[in-house]
């Protein structure tokens, strides 16, 4: 195993996913790679104008700060666990982005969150996590979220 990449939907739960893939990273010398799959950027949006300037400066503003977090986890790995690790802000759809990183970087390993939803939630919502699991051609570990 060479390459485990850890998929942020929430900041709260960084430490969770980021601390299961550490502990794989030091037993197989593997490399993290840190994203987190967000809405395209509104600055590069031909339509920009026919929305609130409110609206593009507060999604801009938000796009820096989740940038800014990723890359302050992955150094934080780099730093005080001693494993090669990579933050990356990624746009677009959450299954489609996952799949394309795995690919592009030979990812070996996908770790990502689970919450325990009730049977009834789960009819009304998208299964994002099956769609990923039918997607992928590698394992995913689903760590539960407290």
């Amino acid at each position: 195993m060479k390459n485990i990449l850890v998929a942020i939907d929430e900041a709260k739960e960084a430490g969770q996913l980021i601390d299961q893939a550490v502990e794989i990273a030091k037993l197989t010398k593997a490399k993290i790679w840190i994203i987190h799959v967000t809405e395209a950027n509104p600055q590069e949006y031909l339509i920009r104008e026919a929305g609130p300037q409110y609206v593009y400066d507060k999604r801009t503003e938000e796009h820096k700060k989740e940038a800014a977090s990723i890359q302050q986890w992955a150094r934080e790995v780099s730093e005080k666990h001693k494993v090669d690790a990579e933050g990356l802000l990624i746009e677009g759809g959450v299954t489609k982005s996952i799949k394309k990183i795995v690919d592009m970087n030979n990812i070996d390993l996908v770790v990502a969150g689970h919450k325990k939803k009730n049977f009834l939630y789960g009819l009304f919502v998208e299964n994002k996590k099956k769609d990923l699991i039918d997607e992928l051609r590698v394992p995913l570990l689903a760590v539960p979220l407290v």
